[in-house]
């Protein structure tokens, strides 16, 4: 495999097999050093072993990501592996695979690669069209120069391990440009060096976050009503709906709380559920404030189809909220991603609604919310307000689990064309919060009296409880301020 592409041979773009080229080894125990003549070890659990489409082991990339390990952060552990899906660990070997099977298939060594073998690659990366799709590109150019920028770094990697000292670099055989810019990081200017390279192409600055919509709510909840096969399937549906929509928490932060933790928010006074936060390390958690009348669903989930499946199927209750209905096993984060895909197609959502859409409608909720408290006039006068008062903005991060002000500020814009839906609030915009929540519940109950989901008497009982539920949230927001 030594061979270049010449200019008149195309370069293979349509592989025989997109199957996963690595697996994650679950424990695994790395050579760290020699201490007092003793091995001393480091934990390489849940690191990608990476494989050519062969099957046979791609050692250079795995002695790439073994060079990753080596990296700082995490408190010495590296780049996150968290996840069934190996955390930024599998993010990082599923962009190299990308070029493992070009290289592989077009019979090319990674360091025999020129500049126009990786200008061909990403333009193999980018003529990639969605299955089904009628020319829709696969990528986006963001997730194109995002794999660029990882191969250019493995490939980097592998000119030093051959002692090829520019063979990705500023005139390099890969040759690359160096472009310096200014980042802010809670404020404060941060310069960056960012790697460019002439096959990749301008981007949008600004990520679009596109919240979901109330009439997609709506088509997911009368799906699950319509689609479930079962009570217990339908309970833990509209449940996992209700988390993404009034916690704004990701996938990876619901799937994992236990039933310990609801019982212990519902002890408050003011509820707080504790979750684990992503993107902040690997043990971090924080406080969600969460309703009465969420409280009042995840308690009869809990009490009610949960308590009887896990009876029947196992001897020993593992503690975690989301069961499936088969073994009552816990759940993992993808099949929360797979329930939410069957039960959006069930709804015939041709549009985009992924559960992350949720987090997004939350935040900007949450930050329309401030915009309220703090009776902000425009955006530019909202972002110094966050940028100068350390209060406000740990208080408005603490809630959405953003890790720095940026992220957060990028809600902005969307947060003041909703921001008049507040203003309808005398002083306190947590009772907006209450409301709403009560009247979607009340909706769903009638809903489901008229499907004969219940009777009469079940309509009365739980309306009460509802009605009660709301009145207690009203009680908290009175009691609640912005420094709490």
């Amino acid at each position: 495999m030594t061979k270049n592409i010449n200019s008149n041979e195309r370069r293979v773009v349509k592989y025989p097999e997109r199957g996963q080229l690595f697996v994650l080894i679950p424990k695994m125990a790395l050579y760290d050093r020699i201490t007092n003549r003793k091995i001393v070890t480091k934990s390489g659990d849940n690191m990608p072993f990476m494989k050519w489409p062969g099957g046979r082991p791609c050692l250079p990339a795995n002695l790439y990501l073994l060079h990753i390990r080596e990296n700082s952060g995490r408190k010495g552990q590296g780049p996150s592996r968290l996840g069934t899906k190996g955390g930024t660990f599998g993010e990082y070997a599923t962009q190299i695979s990308h070029l493992i099977r070009f290289c592989y298939y077009n019979k090319l060594d990674f360091i025999a690669m020129s500049d126009d073998d990786f200008y061909e690659f990403i333009e193999g990366l980018r003529d990639e069209k969605r299955a089904g799709s009628t020319g829709e590109s696969r990528r986006t150019e963001r997730t194109i120069t995002a794999i660029g920028r990882r191969c250019l770094h493995f490939l980097a990697y592998m000119g030093n391990f051959h002692d090829r000292k520019n063979f990705v670099g500023v005139d390099g055989t890969i040759s690359i440009q160096l472009i310096e810019s200014t980042h802010y990081l809670n404020g404060k200017p941060v310069k960056r060096t960012s790697v460019h390279h002439r096959s990749f192409r301008p981007v949008s600055a600004r990520k679009t976050r596109r919240p979901i919509t109330e009439g997609s709510i709506q088509k997911l909840r009368d799906a699950i009503d319509e689609m479930s096969t079962s009570d217990f399937l339908c309970e833990r549906r509209h449940l996992m709906i209700s988390l993404f929509e009034e916690t704004g928490a990701r996938r990876g932060e619901i799937r994992p709380i236990k039933v310990r933790e609801v019982l212990a928010a519902a002890a408050m006074d003011a509820p707080k559920l504790l979750v684990t936060t992503l993107k902040k390390g690997e043990h971090v958690t924080r406080e969600l404030p969460i309703s009465a009348p969420l409280i009042n669903e995840l308690l009869g989930y809990i009490r009610g189809s949960r308590r009887t499946l896990v009876k029947a199927n196992l001897r020993h209750d593992h503690g975690y909220v989301f069961v499936a209905e088969r073994g009552a096993h816990a759940l993992v984060t993808d099949t929360l991603t797979t329930e939410f895909s069957k039960i959006r197609r069930h709804a015939g959502i041709e549009v985009q609604a992924c559960a992350h859409m949720f987090r997004h409608a939350f935040c900007t909720m949450q930050v329309a919310a401030l915009i309220a408290e703090l009776q902000s006039e425009s955006p530019e006068s909202f972002r110094q307000t966050i940028l100068t008062n350390k209060m406000v903005a740990e208080h408005a991060m603490s809630l959405t689990g953003h890790a720095t002000l940026e992220s957060l500020l990028e809600y902005v814009d969307d947060a003041f064309r909703h921001q008049s839906k507040f203003a309808k609030v005398i002083s306190n915009v947590h009772a907006q919060f209450a409301y709403e929540s009560y009247e979607k519940r009340r909706k769903r109950l009638i809903q489901r009296h008229r499907n004969n989901q219940i009777t009469n008497e079940q309509l009365y009982a739980e309306d009460a409880a509802l009605t009660a539920a709301r009145d207690k949230d009203l009680e908290i927001a009175s009691k609640r301020v912005i420094d709490e």
